[in-house]
């Protein structure tokens, strides 16, 4: 939730020299990334929750996330935090309806694929340190899903 309308681009030097380590690793992590989304695509196959798809070109893609839409978010959140699964929902308020955009124009019908969005969007573990066991667990919660 955003109240002020802010940049901030500030990097100290310790979080440059930490960075400027890490870049050795970066490909490795952004390929990891990579087959974990696509493992995801492949492997879930509840019809409640909706992977993104896929670009043709997985290179052009890092993944960063790994974000679903789910009509049911909430139970699904529930579900899956019970089997030790954490989750996040990143952005469950849409840019135009933050308080400090209140007064920025817009459709005045509202903006309904973002608002649905917001409501219906999960972020799935992605990151380069997962197993392929914790993959297949993720993937078997989520097919387990049925509330």
């Amino acid at each position: 939730r955003h109240t002020v309308l802010r940049l901030n681009s500030r990097l100290d030097e310790l979080q440059a020299a930490i960075l400027t380590v890490r870049l050795a690793w970066l490909e490795n992590w952004i390929m990891r990334r990579r087959g974990i989304a696509n493992a995801y695509s492949e492997g879930i196959s509840n019809p409640r929750v909706v992977t993104p798809p896929l670009p043709e070109d997985l290179a052009c893609h890092v993944f960063h996330l790994f974000v679903v839409r789910c009509t049911g978010r909430d139970a699904l959140i529930r579900h899956l935090a019970e089997r030790g699964i954490n989750t996040l929902v990143h952005y469950p308020v849409p840019v135009h309806l933050q308080p400090v955009c209140l007064d920025v124009a817009r459709d005045p019908e509202g903006l309904p694929n973002a608002e649905r969005h917001a409501q219906e969007c999960l972020s799935l573990p992605c990151h380069p340190q997962m197993s392929d066991e914790a993959i297949r667990y993720v993937m078997d919660a989520i097919n387990s899903f049925a509330s």
